[in-house]
């Protein structure tokens, strides 16, 4: 699995000083010439209900991804969660890189996720590698996480997150992958398959995430591309379009670090209650943003 941007590059030079190509089936009429790093401007929608934190979530997402030149391209990425154990979540990424459809994606990403009471934003090298009908994925840098509460210490530290793809036919995907953020690991599985009967393009996906901390996620959903040739494989679309939305990847990964509280803290229902409890040392204050009672410091 590729967890950093030195072994994506390694890899990179590996296949082309080896002079390997995509097998031609599943890339379209590529002929002799390189195709561009983004075939032209796309992009895709997400949706996704389960399981998660404890509760039901529904999750949204899209992504839009222009050309810039031949060589480069350019990605934004936005995110939103509901999850009724833990609330809302937003967030979004924006991606730069350089790549040959036929062998690699090279570049840099940053992305940003907020919740109520903290936010993670992190910024990374991103990497692919296509070996045939595999794909190697990665992304990895520095990630920082910060809480609204004085009680709770934030985090600095690395993140990486890589991922395993095969395609038994041009428009099915398996995944099998994991993440370390700021000491969360976690490991997924999952699937994606395309449809081209509907009209648009349209994917069924599926995927069950397990963090060392014994939580766990399930989620079923569609995703839809647009722009461009509407009979283009699924395959072609994830190599010649638009890399994954790392906002999603960056959530699914912090896990329930992003909620954490102090351990000593007491909870209340109401504001009321918590000034009223005044009987221990040292005395409460209410945290209104998060509607939380915390024991103030000595």
């Amino acid at each position: 699995m590729l967890l950093g941007s030195i072994s994506v590059y390694a890899l990179v030079s590996t296949v082309q000083a080896a002079d390997l190509i995509l097998d031609p089936t599943p890339v379209a009429a590529q002929g002799d010439a390189m195709l561009p790093a983004v075939s032209g401007v796309n992009g895709k929608w997400e949706f996704e209900p389960g399981y998660a934190d404890g509760g039901g979530q529904i999750r949204g997402a899209g992504s839009l991804t222009v050309p810039l030149g031949d060589r480069f391209g350019l990605q934004g990425d936005i995110m939103g969660s509901w999850n009724s154990a833990t609330g809302l979540a937003y967030g979004g990424a924006l991606h730069a890189f350089s790549r040959d459809p036929s062998s690699y994606l090279l570049g840099i990403t940053a992305g940003v996720v907020v919740v109520p009471g903290a936010s993670i934003g992190a910024v990374g090298a991103e990497g692919e590698l296509y070996l045939d009908r595999i794909s190697l994925e990665g992304w990895a840098g520095v990630a920082g996480l910060n809480y609204v509460d004085p009680a709770m210490t934030d985090k600095l530290g690395g993140f990486a997150i890589g991922d395993l793809a095969y395609y038994p036919t041009d428009d099915w995907r398996l995944t099998l992958g994991g993440s370390y953020v700021l000491g969360d690991l976690s490991i997924h599985g999952g699937t994606e398959y395309m449809f081209h009967n509907l009209g648009t393009p349209l994917s069924f996906t599926a995927d069950a995430r397990l963090h060392n901390t014994g939580n766990y996620s399930l989620t079923v959903g569609l995703k839809g591309y647009f722009g461009g040739d509407d009979s283009k494989s699924l395959i072609n679309r994830q190599r010649q379009d638009d890399p994954r939305n790392r906002g999603l990847d960056l959530f699914n990964g912090a896990g329930n670090q992003l909620y954490a509280t102090p351990d000593a803290t007491t909870v209340v229902d109401t504001e009321a209650a918590c000034i009223a409890d005044q009987t221990d040392t040292p005395s409460w204050y209410w945290e209104s943003e998060i509607e939380t009672c915390f024991p103030k410091a000595t």
